[in-house]
């Protein structure tokens, strides 16, 4: 999870919130994520270790690749664009994609490559499984509609006062990590911001967002490195580095380098509504249900 925290710093830019009292370029180049009409974020991983048990993963992870793409409805800056925001998320494996979804108005468009399923880590699909799945899904759009979306979310609504505490919780752990950025050492070369610091004061400045009772706090070693690059004041590119331990259960314990990077652009590019996509119906996905068993 601490691995994603730069994605969500950088989205939650995009959306117009900003690292409050961090240095002013930091701040700027934040910012800059969501003045534009347009954001595509490019996000690649890596993962290096002496153990041997995590060998697979770190193949797997060097393979896989998000990009995610935010066009303005309405031709607004992102950060003033409110829901008129059309959205699309791509996985990607070798280069290849896996899954496309498109956010576009009320609706879904979701495209699914199964042959390359079994290359995501820890899938282990059945061939039979595949190959079924490849012939009913291979090369097609399916649309899933407002109002199938609105069915099946009724039943999973969550009550005004879980959602308030849910936007509370989620603007307290910002700010926790905003104010851990304010106050860590850094430094700044050649239009990029660096910071690091220990996994512990990590956890020590959610501990009290999240209701860690005090002196219950666990004992977590490692560190974490934070990157911003910019061009100016717009960020151009981000990154962080977790360095840990490895987990006891997978045997020899050896350092864990977990990193992520991300670079971003503002190319005028739309999020296009996928021409013949299939309507999915109730019908549809109980025939699909029935099929995954």
């Amino acid at each position: 999870m601490k691995a994603f925290t730069l994605v969500g710093l950088l989205a939650a830019g995009a959306l117009g919130l900003s690292a409050c009292g961090a240095p002013a370029t930091v701040d700027q180049a934040v910012t800059s994520l969501g003045a534009s009409p347009y954001l595509q974020l490019h996000v690649t991983g890596s993962l290096s270790s002496t153990n041997p048990n995590l060998t697979k993963a770190a193949f797997q992870v060097k393979n896989l690749s998000l990009t995610l793409d935010l066009a303005s409805a309405n031709g607004a800056n992102l950060s003033g664009a409110g829901s008129s925001v059309d959205g699309e998320a791509r996985l990607a494996v070798a280069g290849t994609t896996v899954l496309d979804v498109r956010a576009i108005g009320a609706n879904l468009y979701v495209e699914i490559d199964p042959a390359r399923l079994d290359a995501l880590p820890g899938a282990n699909v059945p061939e039979g499984v595949l190959a079924a799945a490849d012939q009913m899904l291979q090369g097609r759009w399916f649309e899933i509609p407002q109002s199938l979306i609105d069915r099946f979310a009724a039943a999973h609504q969550p009550s005004a006062a879980q959602v308030a505490r849910a936007q509370a919780l989620a603007r307290a752990v910002i700010a926790a990590l905003a104010s851990l950025v304010e106050t860590a050492p850094s430094s700044s070369s050649h239009g990029t911001f660096t910071e690091t610091g220990t996994l512990q004061s990590v956890l020590d400045a959610l501990a009290p967002v999240l209701g860690v009772a005090t002196g219950a706090t666990p004992t977590v070693a490692g560190t974490y490195s934070i990157s911003l690059t910019t061009s100016g004041t717009t960020a151009t590119a981000g990154s962080v580095t977790i360095t840990s331990p490895s987990p006891r259960a997978l045997g020899p314990s050896s350092p864990v380098t977990v990193s992520v990077d991300a670079t971003a652009n503002h190319e005028s590019r739309p999020v296009v509504t996928p021409a013949d996509a299939i309507v999915v119906t109730p019908s549809m996905l109980g025939q699909l249900a029935a099929f995954g068993g």
